[in-house]
């Protein structure tokens, strides 16, 4: 009697036990400290965006961009601030560009323009930063110049980033008294 051959059937079940446990490490299982981070990572996202300011638009009704801002500090006179700025398109466009203006009492120093940045997704933050140096107390504006080129059009949108430096405006002259009734019908009989 002939002792059975047990060697293919080793090699097969070898085989089919290793593509069974390769199979299930497509994406190995996070670790605790990995879940935690990315959910720490999550939390941070969101705050940050809570903390994003949108930027005034010229243009009425949305665009295909969405323009945000956040400075990270009060701005002083005579100091660099950073303005973090994030663009979202809120369809997949061609192209993505910024330019940027600063108004009289701002020097720009950093970040003039952004990248061409070649199609940015639907809702995928596209992130710039900004420097600007206010040359005063006052309130001023950072004028950004957007170009949005879609499948089906370019469109141009600019934007403003109030700037309150150092203590904002002066002091408001006081307001006149308030006339009152008796006051009124004086000058109205008087011709």
């Amino acid at each position: 009697m002939s002792r059975p051959d047990f060697g293919a059937a080793r090699i097969a079940a070898i085989v089919l036990s290793a593509s069974m446990l390769l199979g299930g490490c497509g994406a190995p299982e996070p670790t605790p400290a990995e879940r935690a981070a990315a959910t720490k990572a999550s939390k941070a996202a969101a705050a940050a965006a809570a903390d994003l300011v949108s930027a005034v638009s010229a243009s009425k009704g949305s665009g295909p961009v969405d323009v945000k801002f956040v400075l990270n500090e009060r701005p002083a006179v005579g100091q660099p601030i950073d303005i973090e700025l994030v663009f979202t398109p809120s369809l997949d466009l061609d192209g993505l560009f910024a330019r940027f203006q600063a108004a009289e009492g701002l020097e720009l120093v950093k970040g003039v323009e952004t990248e061409h940045i070649e199609a940015p997704r639907k809702d995928v933050p596209v992130k710039h930063t900004v420097t600007v140096i206010p040359k005063s107390d006052g309130i001023f504006y950072l004028t950004a110049v957007v170009l949005a080129d879609s499948p089906t059009a370019s469109v141009s949108r600019i934007f403003s980033i109030p700037i309150i430096a150092g203590a904002g405006l002066a002091e408001l002259p006081e307001a006149p008294p308030v006339a009152t009734h008796s006051d009124t019908r004086s000058q109205t009989r008087n011709p």
